[in-house]
């Protein structure tokens, strides 16, 4: 007896749709490499800047991918033409890229070139598509870089000490500065003595690095202390990448709630802002309103400390990243970067503290000691 199984394959064909496969893996096919670079020129000369707006526009022909979909591009860097690949650049779906010079530095170090000196690297474009990766098929294009004079070792961790500081020189008091996101970044909210030693360290073991200002820029060479010439309470940046420091006065931190209720707020140390005995008390404009932020002069530029966006919603707890603080320059919009209180605090008596200080994981604000 003979079994056709055609009518079967017809119905398994047509209740199966054209998307339907028995093997559910995906697999992007092969990669066509990049045919060409654009820009920077061969030989490209680029003397490596400091400032945050500081980049070099990177641009190569398009790749394609055998599947027809769009490749992801890496910008890839070398030490010598033939060489490894040493460090790599997200460029994502588009053929040009802006590249941030302290990227280009680090890309540089990764090349092997020393810190403020002048040195060669090379670049090219990586396509890939899933996991299929494109060869490197055209010459890699020279840039003559020189270097930002930062530290090659950026240090995890700085403190603050010295007789001009708040912890003197107990150096197992020493105060921890806010590490940024950004490698190599440490912020100091912190008062000063003037005329008094202070100096930076990577650790309170015994063996610390010690680091100082001389002539404006930081050093890990001299053991003189810098000091202020008045007393104050400081905002102090420290950007290891390129040596530089920024210290600020802070004149005033200011609670302002509605733009119009105001109190000053009173530095209890160690980057700590303290408001007492405040009663929340929302006010009735046709709805209730219960906006609040925090502002800080510093440097004579007035800042706020405020949310992570442009508005906000009432909290439903006191804990969490919704009392988190972030600094912007204050452009002269009343209700930028609100929080909103509870709405069991309307009426309660509270006292408001905001830390800006590297004991916690963000800076942030607590309201506390409710009555």
């Amino acid at each position: 007896m003979k079994y056709s199984f055609f009518p079967t394959l017809l119905l398994a064909a047509a209740l199966c749709p054209v998307s339907c496969t028995l093997d559910k893996e995906y697999r992007p096919g092969d990669v066509y490499p990049v045919s060409s670079l654009i820009s920077p020129e061969d030989d490209t000369y680029i003397r490596l800047q400091s400032g945050s707006d500081a980049s070099t526009t990177f641009e190569w022909s398009p790749a394609f991918a055998q599947d027809g979909m769009s490749p992801q591009y890496e910008v890839a860097f070398y030490g010598s033409p033939d060489g490894e690949i040493v460090y790599r650049v997200d460029a994502g779906f588009n053929t040009s890229v802006s590249i941030a010079h302290k990227e280009l530095n680090k890309a540089a170090s990764a090349a092997g070139i020393p810190t403020g000196e002048d040195g060669s690297m090379y670049w090219a474009v990586v396509a890939s598509r899933g996991i299929s990766e494109s060869a490197v098929t055209v010459t890699p294009r020279k840039l003559e870089v020189t270097r930002l004079l930062g530290f090659e070792t950026i240090p995890a961790e700085v403190y603050i000490t010295g007789e001009g500081s708040e912890t003197g020189t107990d150096l197992s008091a020493a105060y921890k500065a806010i590490k940024s996101t950004e490698e190599g970044m440490f912020t100091f909210y912190h008062q000063l003595k003037a005329g008094q030693g202070f100096t930076f360290v990577d650790s309170k073991d015994a063996d610390h690095t010690v680091y100082t200002i001389v002539n404006g820029i930081l050093d890990d060479k001299s053991s003189t202390p810098a000091t202020v010439s008045e007393d104050g309470i400081y905002k102090i940046t420290l950007d290891f990448n390129v040596r530089g420091v920024t210290i600020e006065p802070i004149t005033n931190v200011l609670y302002n709630f509605a733009d119009d209720h105001t109190r000053n707020m009173d530095y209890i140390g160690n980057g700590t802002w303290k408001l007492t005995d405040y009663t929340v008390q929302f006010l009735d404009k046709g709805y209730e309103e219960d906006r609040y932020h925090f502002r800080a002069t510093i440097g004579g530029t007035e800042m706020v400390w405020g949310y992570e966006a442009s508005d906000s919603s009432r909290p439903g707890t006191l804990t969490g990243s919704y009392f988190y603080v972030y600094e912007y320059v204050w452009d002269g919009n009343r209700w930028a970067y609100p929080y909103k209180f509870m709405t069991d605090l309307n009426g309660a008596t509270v006292d408001i503290t905001v830390y800006m200080n590297g004991d916690v994981d963000h800076t942030t604000h607590i309201i506390d000691n409710i009555r």
